[in-house]
């Protein structure tokens, strides 16, 4: 069920998961202000609604620089400073390409699906 619609994503409830379904097809300076807001608020969001367990679903993303991969960067040490865990999904090869190249692919858990990434969290592992 679709719980928040914003212009960057849309956010998904599954069980006790948080699933965000980017919309937008760049993560880049000139946008990134915009994207960056919104998935902020949805750190108080899901900081108020129970375990803090979140899936990115990248897959509509073709493009990220340096400032998108920063903003990623710092949701996922936000959601982890407050006990929880953020699982990126489905990323396009550009994307995991740029967290390769940058060397920030090893700071985060990931998943191939979108399922997988909500299953690890019903088994207590998040794998990578």
């Amino acid at each position: 069920m679709t719980i928040v619609d914003t212009r960057s994503f849309y956010i998904e409830q599954v069980s006790d998961v948080t699933v965000v379904c980017f919309t937008v097809s760049t993560i880049l300076e000139p946008n990134y202000e915009l994207v960056s807001d919104e998935l902020f608020e949805l750190v108080e969001y899901v900081a108020t609604n129970g375990p803090i367990q979140v899936v990115l679903d990248l897959w509509s993303v073709r493009k990220i620089d340096d400032w998108g991969l920063a903003m990623l960067r710092a949701f996922h040490e936000t959601i982890e400073s407050l006990n929880g865990t953020a699982i990126l999904c489905r990323m396009p090869q550009c994307v995991s390409s740029a967290l390769v190249n940058s060397g920030l692919s090893d700071g985060f858990h990931t998943c191939e699906t979108r399922g997988e990434a909500i299953w690890s969290f019903s088994d207590g592992s998040d794998d990578e």
